[in-house]
Parts: C-alpha cells; sequence; structure tokens
C-alpha cells in the first residue's frame, strides 16, 4: 500500500517549490525547478506555466510508496484542491512565515478537520529576515490546535499528554514507540510542526522522514473499492477518470460503474506509465469511464463527498454567431466534467456558469479558446442565489401523449441547511422494476432543478421516490425523463418556498479605534460579527454576512485601515436571503410560462394527448396516494 500525500497552501506561499524540493531531496528529479522560470516538474501545463499558478491537481512519485498530489493554491480553484482531500492519507499544509495565518489558511485547516486528514504542518520561508519563528510558531499553536507540536519532538512527555491512552501508557512506565506516535498522527490527536525554507532544502529532509515513518495508508478493505476525485483530459482529448483504490485490486478491463476499464495510466508529472492493475492506496487515471464523475464512488467505497467550496456568482455566457446555443452548452458540459463547480445550465434559454473569481473566469475562457476554438464572453457577475421549500411537499409527474407512457411520484422533504440534494428510492423491485427506477434517479442527478420563486437552483431537499408505474409497451426511456422532471415541478408549486444566499464568513483585523465603524457597517451590511480578540492595538472581529451586500467592502476596508489590518472573506454555506422579496421581484419569473420547466402534465384520452394543469393532476393520477 502506498501513502498519497497532498500540499495544501495559500497562494504565494511555497507549495510549487516545497513540491519541488521534496521530488529534489528524495531522488525523483535532478534539478529544481522554479514557477519563475516556468520549467517546474509539476506546473507543466502552459495556461499555469505562463501565469506562474497552479490550476490542476496533478500527481508526482517521491518513493519509497508516497505519492505526492500538489493542489491549487489560488482561492478560485479551491473547488479542486478540495476534491483532492477525499483522496489524501496525509497532508503538508503551509503556512508562510511572511504572510502568517490568512482567511484562507483558516479555511484549509476546517477542510482538513471536515475530510479528516492526518496533518503536518509546514512554516515555510523563514530565511526571510526579521522573520520571528518562534512567535509565529506560538500563532499557529494558539490558532488551530494546542496538539501541535514542533519537530524534532523535544518532549515524550508533552506528546503523551494529548492522548488519553497514550498518557497511561507513558505513566506505567512503557516506552510510548513509533506506532503510538503514527497512531495518535492518524487520529488527528498530534500534529508536527516544521519550520524551514523550501527554496533552500531547509526542513525538507525532516518532513520525508515524517512522513516515510509516522505517517500510513487509510486503506484497509480487501473488497474493491475506489473513489473519483478528479476528472481531467489528455493531450488527445481522452477523458481521464483519477481514482483512489480503496479497497482491493483494480484491474485493466474490468467493468466498474456499468463501463469498462479500457487502460490504467500511472502519472509521475506529466508522464505516465501503464499498468496491469492497481490495488488499495493507490492513484491513477483511468480511460474508459465516459460517464463518470467527480464524486462517484465503487465497490465497497461508501463516501459521500458535500463538496462546500463553490461559487457564489453566476456569469451569462454568450460566443460569436456562427456558434449555436446548444453546441456551446455541450462545449461547457464538457468542460463541466473537469470543473464541476461551474455548473453549466440554461435558463430562459440563456446560458450560465458558476465561477469562482477572476482568475477562473479567465483560465475558463482560455481553456474554450485553446481546444474548441471558440471565443465566449461573459456577462456582469450576479449572487448565486438558491431555493428550498420549509415543509414536505409531495409530487406527481404523468406523460402520456399517444403511445407514450410514465408516471413517477416524489416526496421533497427539507434537508437541514447545507446539507444539499439527496436521493432516495424506497420502492419495491414489484411496484416498479429496477431499471425504471435507476432511470429515474439518473433523471434526478442529471439535471440542475430550478425552484418556482425565481428560477434559482433548488438545494437543501431530499427526494424521495415513492411510486411509478410503466406501460409494458409504450415506455420509453425519455418517457421517465418528462414525468420525473414534472413530478418535481409540481412538488414545489404546493410548497412554500424561500430564496437563499450565499453568506461570506469572515475576519476583520484593525486598529482598536476602528472597531466601532466596522461593526456598525457590518450590521449595515446585515451581518453578524463580534471582536473576538483584542490585544496591542489592534482587534479581530470575526463573523458571517450576505456576499451580495459584502462583496465589494474589501476596497472601502482598504480605504479606511490605510494598511493597518486585512480582510479575509471565504465562503460559508447558504442562510435564508436578508432580501428576498427584492430579489423576487427583479426576476419577474412565473413559472406557469416557462415552457422548459412545466409542473403539469400529459394524459391520453380518446387518443390524443392533453394538458392537466399542476392543481389537477393528482385527481387524474393513475396511481392514488
Amino acid at each position: 500500500m502506498g501513502l498519497i500525500t497532498g500540499i495544501v497552501a495559500n497562494v504565494d506561499s511555497g507549495k510549487t517549490t516545497l513540491s519541488e524540493s521534496l521530488l529534489f531531496t528524495s531522488g525523483a528529479i535532478r534539478k529544481m525547478g522554479r514557477v519563475d522560470d516556468r520549467n517546474s516538474f509539476l506546473d507543466f501545463d502552459n495556461i499555469e506555466r505562463r501565469r506562474g499558478i497552479t490550476v490542476y491537481a496533478k500527481e508526482a512519485l517521491l518513493g519509497k510508496g508516497i505519492t505526492l498530489i500538489d493542489t491549487p493554491g489560488h482561492v478560485d480553484f479551491s473547488s479542486e484542491m478540495e476534491r483532492s482531500l477525499s483522496a489524501l492519507d496525509a497532508a503538508i499544509l503551509i503556512v508562510s512565515a511572511q504572510d502568517g495565518i490568512t482567511g484562507h489558511v483558516r479555511t484549509l485547516w476546517r477542510l482538513l478537520d471536515k475530510y479528516s486528514v492526518p496533518t503536518l504542518i509546514f512554516l515555510n520561508k523563514i530565511d526571510i529576515p526579521g522573520i520571528d519563528r518562534k512567535k509565529l510558531e506560538e500563532e499557529i499553536i494558539s490558532s488551530f490546535s494546542n496538539c501541535i507540536i514542533p519537530y524534532p519532538f523535544s518532549s515524550i512527555e508533552e506528546i503523551a499528554e494529548k492522548d488519553d491512552f497514550v498518557l497511561e501508557k507513558y505513566l506505567s512506565g512503557e516506552e510510548i514507540g513509533e506506532e503510538d506516535i503514527s497512531a495518535m498522527i492518524s487520529k488527528r490527536k498530534l500534529f508536527p510542526l516544521f519550520s524551514g525554507s523550501a527554496l533552500k532544502n531547509q526542513g525538507v529532509e525532516e518532513i520525508l522522514y515524517v512522513l516515510e515513518h509516522y505517517f500510513g495508508s487509510k486503506c484497509t478493505d480487501d473488497e474493491f473499492g475506489a473513489l473519483l476525485y478528479k476528472v481531467s483530459r489528455d493531450k488527445n482529448g481522452k477523458k481521464l477518470s483519477h481514482l483512489k483504490i480503496t479497497g482491493g485490486k483494480l484491474k485493466a478491463k474490468d467493468e466498474i460503474g456499468g463501463e469498462k476499464v479500457d487502460e490504467i495510466r500511472i502519472y509521475n508529472g506529466e508522464k505516465y506509465e501503464t499498468v496491469k492493475e492497481v490495488e488499495r492506496g493507490e492513484v491513477c487515471a483511468v480511460v474508459g469511464l465516459e460517464r463518470a464523475k467527480c464524486g462517484d464512488t465503487y465497490g465497497s467505497c461508501r463516501k459521500q463527498l458535500d463538496f462546500e467550496c463553490e461559487p457564489v456568482l453566476v456569469y451569462s455566457v454568450t460566443a460569436d454567431k456562427t456558434t449555436d446555443k446548444s453546441k456551446l452548452l455541450g462545449i461547457l458540459k464538457e468542460v463541466e466534467e473537469e470543473f464541476p463547480e461551474i455548473k453549466a445550465r440554461t435558463i430562459s434559454g440563456d446560458i450560465e456558469i458558476m465561477l469562482m473569481g477572476e482568475v477562473q473566469t479567465e483560465v475558463i475562457s482560455e481553456i474554450i479558446k485553446k481546444r474548441y476554438g471558440i471565443t465566449i464572453t461573459l456577462g456582469e457577475g450576479k449572487i448565486a442565489y438558491k431555493e428550498t421549500i420549509l415543509s414536505p411537499s409531495y409530487g406527481i409527474g404523468h406523460y402520456e401523449p399517444l403511445k407514450h407512457y410514465a408516471e413517477v411520484h416524489l416526496l421533497l422533504t427539507p434537508n437541514k441547511r447545507g446539507e444539499g440534494l439527496k436521493f432516495v428510492t424506497s420502492l419495491p423491485k414489484n411496484d416498479l422494476d429496477t431499471n425504471w427506477q435507476r432511470l429515474i434517479r439518473t433523471h434526478l442527478e442529471e439535471k440542475t432543478h430550478l425552484g418556482v420563486l425565481a428560477s434559482f437552483p433548488i438545494t437543501d431537499l431530499t427526494i424521495t421516490l415513492k411510486a411509478g408505474r410503466a406501460h409494458l409497451k409504450h415506455t420509453e426511456g425519455g418517457d421517465f425523463r418528462e414525468a420525473t422532471y414534472r413530478a418535481i415541478r409540481n412538488a414545489l408549486m404546493k410548497a412554500p418556498s424561500i430564496i437563499l444566499e450565499p453568506m461570506y464568513q469572515f475576519v476583520l483585523t484593525l486598529p482598536q479605534n476602528l472597531s466601532g465603524r466596522a461593526l456598525y457597517d457590518i450590521e449595515r451590511m446585515k451581518g453578524i460579527g463580534r471582536v473576538e480578540e483584542n490585544k496591542n492595538g489592534f482587534v479581530t472581529i470575526k463573523g458571517r454576512c450576505p456576499v451580495a451586500t459584502m462583496n465589494n467592502y474589501s476596497q472601502e476596508v482598504r480605504a479606511y485601515i490605510h494598511g493597518e489590518g486585512s480582510l479575509s472573506l471565504f465562503p460559508q454555506g447558504y442562510e435564508r436571503c436578508h432580501n428576498e422579496e427584492e430579489v423576487i421581484l427583479s426576476r419577474c419569473y412565473n413559472p406557469l410560462r416557462d415552457l422548459d420547466n412545466p409542473p403539469g402534465s400529459v394524459f391520453c384520452s380518446h387518443g390524443a394527448g392533453f394538458n392537466v394543469p399542476w392543481d389537477k393532476v393528482e385527481e387524474f393520477a393513475h396511481i392514488k396516494k
């Protein structure tokens, strides 16, 4: 079994430099590359080299069974970074001694905890004149965890105090060995802290030693299982599904998810080796899974991924007149396989995508131009609102024009905020054949379903298939698509709905005499904030605020703090919209006029189909509740 290690960091913290140093020190490469020289081993894509940033997570082999995954540091590619966390056995979190603990570093620490990734911390750039290493180490410990201990460990007693079992063993006079320390690290009860300079290879040998001796694979299942954490394309346009093998083995020509594995590749930077099989604990890229998407699981793997790094702005997309909308949408859907967060969709005939920020906007546009020869134009970014319902609602969809037939009954139940959409089937096979049930689920998952208040995507719902019926002779696959879509809309029309808006979690540090101004601004912006630290004439205010009101606040803050302080913003879920009525009125949306998303049904009488409005469907339904 191998060890899958990832590097996570804020942009410009020295992440790519540390990757180069680890590769060089381990003997994997003969010469260290530089971001400035555009010759680093892992940032080999033309876009990355030209911009000097990491866009794609990529694998490299360090030797001794350790695989390194280098993740993007720029906040615009946080989604790519988060997807990689699900594949990691260990993580190296870089904190720049120059920048300190930024808002993005705090987000990274929280995500590592969410995914239960054993972590070591590297305080980089301590060679810069004027850096107070000890003070920064104390700040890291006080900000994150008192289980963080500088390496090399100076006291076994200090280590033992972090875990009751190990402490009892220590007090009884037993020796505390590598296996005890390894178990503590695995349970996230101990976090080694290193200080050094990636550029000068300081502290790098120690990191490699600790990874080799104290970290191990989390994969112990003998039964085959795999997690698809990333999708990419090679130079020839072939789709690559990047898998973490969580159990057993995978062989070329095996069938998983109803598709055959044509080829298995082990990547090492830009190059790869084709292999016949991979086993638990390894990562690989597979050719042949054309329907696969990020987050898919296979075999014994039961992980359910709930990615939280998602865009808060939505953009309209257009192209030149020679590119019709259906072709453009198809291209965007293909790009969406690699960047699932963009969620390409049509709204009232217009194409929209979601983006993290200006840099990702430029990169996506560049990719489409390079691959497809199409220049896209993006409109002004708008807030990415969502919709949900307040109480359970039962929806019926029926589709029966001549020689077609399908009926679907769905129950929509509100989830807790932030749980997203879940799909459940509680229908016996005798009531509806399993193949039809799978098809209905496919239709539930394949589309961005829109709410009826303002046509925003729905979220935080469990959609349960309660009943369904097919015709032995007349039912076709497309019939269940129509019936499923109509059942969702039917249920939404019956339920009380609300608008949700994206929120920022913020950390604002500024001089104490400006705290009153800041707290007033936060209240004005419909946010909530409180002073959590007050020392050395500076205060730190933490809280939450709507993206819609705080999105441009950074410029205002810079103007009145004059460089003395900072504001860190990062998306933190959704809450009920503070100006819901205003948002609804601005959309001028009428769900009954949305021909792409009808809430009514089609029934058949005397050999002809006829439309039944949404509030009468239950009377005509063939399956009674």
